[in-house]
């Protein structure tokens, strides 16, 4: 008898066990239920944290961005954030730029305790999107770096780690167009005839275009001439040309007759 009342005592245990768990279970997925926010209702998941993606928008470069002493450089930077309207507890938009490896530049303290960063911006705290911006001007070779740009907010529903982007800049110094050209050329009538103009050290990189008698004739170093004629003959003007400089070289052109020669 004794036996049999401990078994039903035992019985009632698990039995109260499996309700506790099963309660439990259910209080779980409820108050997941309230923290998560689902897209029909215009919210975010909140299990997920979220990352900050600032975008540069000047320049708009894909690779490192060239220029030359004395220019100035100017970089923008831009980041939007999810912001849910109904509820009123976000926090600011912090961005700044680095050109420092350094951690403290890149920690999500830096906004307060850096002296390394540049141009710390902060939004208001219901922002969705916010910018910021860096000016250089008269460049010197001492400006080549990389620059990033760090975009930082404490919101609850983002990441502790700051986004982050980087653009190379490099600074090079103005070098004067040095051309080398074809020299004068001796062509029979009805062949072909390349004239080539290099230009092999000026910075900014230079256009070339050759030039007869005051016409434009051709953009690129290599002039092709096919089925030359005495029409063809003269001098030819190569013009190598930057945003700075501009070289001239020039190269004769004459065209014999081999038939009169006989």
């Amino acid at each position: 008898m004794h036996s049999v009342k401990t078994r039903e005592i035992y019985n009632e245990g698990m039995v109260s066990r499996y309700y506790i768990i099963c309660y439990a279970v259910m209080l779980l997925v409820v108050v997941s239920a309230k923290k998560i926010k689902t897209e029909e209702e215009g919210g975010y998941n909140t299990t997920d944290l979220l990352q900050l993606h600032p975008v540069i928008t000047s320049p708009a470069v894909s690779g490192p961005y060239e220029m030359v002493i004395g220019e100035t450089l100017h970089l923008s930077c831009n980041v939007n954030k999810k912001v849910d309207y109904n509820f009123q507890g976000h926090r600011p938009i912090f961005m700044w730029w680095c050109n420092s490896t350094a951690e403290p530049c890149h920690n999500s303290s830096a906004p307060l305790l850096c002296n390394i960063c540049i141009n710390v911006t902060k939004s208001g705290n219901e922002a969705n999107t916010s910018s910021t911006e860096l000016t250089i001007e008269h460049v010197t070779k001492a400006n080549t770096s990389t620059y990033t740009c760090i975009a930082f907010t404490d919101d609850d529903d983002y990441s502790a780690s700051p986004g982050n982007i980087s653009i190379q800049v490099i600074v090079h110094e103005k070098v004067k167009p040095k051309l080398t050209v074809t020299q004068s050329v001796i062509k029979t009538i009805g062949r072909f005839v390349e004239l080539v103009c290099i230009d092999s050290v000026g910075y900014p990189t230079t256009s070339i275009s050759w030039y007869k008698d005051s016409h434009f004739v051709h953009s690129g170093r290599l002039l092709r001439l096919d089925n030359v004629s005495h029409h063809d003959a003269g001098v030819y003007h190569c013009s190598a040309v930057n945003r700075f400089n501009r070289v001239n070289s020039s190269v004769i052109l004459k065209v014999q007759d081999d038939s009169k020669m006989k």
